[in-house]
């Protein structure tokens, strides 16, 4: 018997999937860093405090939907991102900022969302394995990770396909087995 798919609570980072930090980056510091550590260090150092940066990065995408949340890793002062997400007409909904990189999301999305949107690996990894489902946006930074659980655009339909079909197979119920297996 087949059920019903329900109607899916979304949550979206920022950074990656609707901002693109990457090329606003690269304009204000001239090149991309050899090391993440480098990254972080001027964004917690510098950028935390430069207001325009965080208001003028480009849109990469829009949403076609309503998200039930933003999530971000950004430090800078939250009423820039909401502030940012206004100005440039994405749909209004709650924004919770997990100010750090090196800190979980987990947490945060745990009850609030049924699936998460994110371009970092790293998190993509941490929140699957925790039991927070989460598909990864793609980008050229994160390619290689292969096809599993990975989302082209931020089309509701595709990310409503890609969730219930790793949901019927039991991906996201093992999640660490089922990457290992697959060889991603």
């Amino acid at each position: 018997m087949i059920k019903l798919r329900e109607r899916l609570r979304i949550s979206t980072d920022v950074d990656g999937v609707l901002a693109d930090f990457e090329t606003a980056y690269l304009k204000r510091f001239k090149k991309w860093p050899n090391h993440d550590w480098a990254i972080t260090r001027n964004v917690s150092n510098i950028l935390i405090h430069e207001r325009e940066f965080w208001l003028n990065l480009p849109v990469l995408n829009k949403l076609e939907f309503t998200p039930k949340m933003y999530c971000s890793a950004r430090v800078n002062p939250k009423r820039w991102s909401k502030q940012y997400l206004r100005d440039n007409d994405f749909p209004e909904a709650p924004l919770f900022q997990v100010p750090g990189y090196k800190l979980s999301k987990a947490k945060t999305l745990k009850g609030r969302c049924d699936v998460h949107i994110e371009d970092s690996i790293k998190n993509f990894l941490d929140l699957n394995s925790k039991g927070i489902p989460c598909l990864l946006y793609n980008n050229s930074v994160n390619e290689y990770l292969g096809p599993i659980l990975r989302i082209y655009s931020l089309n509701k339909d595709e990310i409503s396909d890609v969730y219930w079909l790793a949901k019927e197979m039991g991906v996201f119920d093992d999640f660490n087995k089922y990457f290992m297996i697959n060889g991603a």
